[in-house]
């Protein structure tokens, strides 16, 4: 929920929909994109390493995680699809994110810009351009909208589809004929893991009885700057009727010189973001 201390302000100097709370939604799910082909090129499909199934917790953690530290933000376009217990929307994104600390994106529909969204690690700016309003929350408050971990340490990770098990002792490990599963002492976090791609292709997380809260799965694997990333992304939150589709169509990774501005008049109204 949104409290009223005033959250970490950053430069506004503008725009998003008369959809105001749940264009934002819409805006954050577009700019929550991640990868694309931008400066991708395509894959052969990869085959098995010779040591699969004999691969260690440690060894599969290492081969997920090698490379991606050095990524520290990245620009891209994509197109979202995101579904609510009220409705569903779909928009073109251009984004902004820098794994340190904010997401930027601007939303548009059929070529004409809706607005633009700014997260910050506990604050959401959505200025709703057709209404001229600059709408202002606690970052929580978008969790209730998108279903992406947007106020965790992960978001970053989770955007950019390089999520990997933490580094804790007592996960249980099996295998199929080509996948791993991970599985937490308490079996509420599990983690299937794709040996070819060393990438993690669906995550969930359990309630004590069983139920599942969140459900993430990457896919459509290609290489972005020898990177391989997912191009198409979802997340859901099946107890909230919360789902969200992310199709990444181009990407950069760690360009110079990000813009975060939102580039708001100064004569633009503040409303609560809820």
């Amino acid at each position: 929920m949104y409290s009223e201390q005033k959250p970490s302000t950053p430069v506004l100097t503008s725009t998003l929909p008369p959809l105001a709370p749940r264009a934002f939604l819409l805006a954050l799910t577009c700019a929550l994109l991640l990868v694309g082909c931008g400066s991708s090129s395509p894959n052969t499909a990869p085959s098995l390493p010779d040591a699969f199934p004999g691969h260690s917790i440690d060894q599969i953690r290492n081969q997920i995680t090698r490379g991606t530290d050095t990524i520290q933000g990245y620009t891209a376009k994509a197109r979202v699809r995101v579904r609510t217990p009220d409705q569903t929307q779909s928009f073109n994104a251009v984004v902004r994110h820098r794994r340190a600390d904010s997401l930027f994106m601007r939303l548009s529909l059929f070529g004409i810009e809706g607005g633009r969204l700014l997260l910050t690690p506990d604050s959401v700016f959505f200025y709703d351009t057709r209404n001229t309003v600059l709408r202002v929350g606690a970052v929580e408050a978008v969790q209730k909208l998108f279903p992406a971990p947007v106020s965790s340490d992960q978001f970053f990770d989770n955007m950019l589809g390089v999520l990997a098990p933490a580094a804790r002792p007592k996960w249980s490990l099996q295998s199929d004929s080509t996948l791993y599963y991970l599985s937490d002492a308490t079996d509420r976090e599990r983690y299937t893991v794709d040996p070819a791609h060393w990438r993690v292709v669906r995550y969930e997380e359990r309630s004590p009885t069983g139920t599942v809260r969140q459900k993430r799965m990457f896919s459509q694997f290609r290489r972005v700057e020898d990177v391989m990333l997912p191009a198409r992304l979802v997340f859901q939150q099946p107890s909230d009727g919360l789902r969200a589709v992310v199709n990444y169509e181009e990407m950069t990774l760690n360009p110079s010189g990000l813009s975060f501005s939102l580039n708001v008049p100064e004569q633009v109204p503040r409303r609560r973001f809820q």
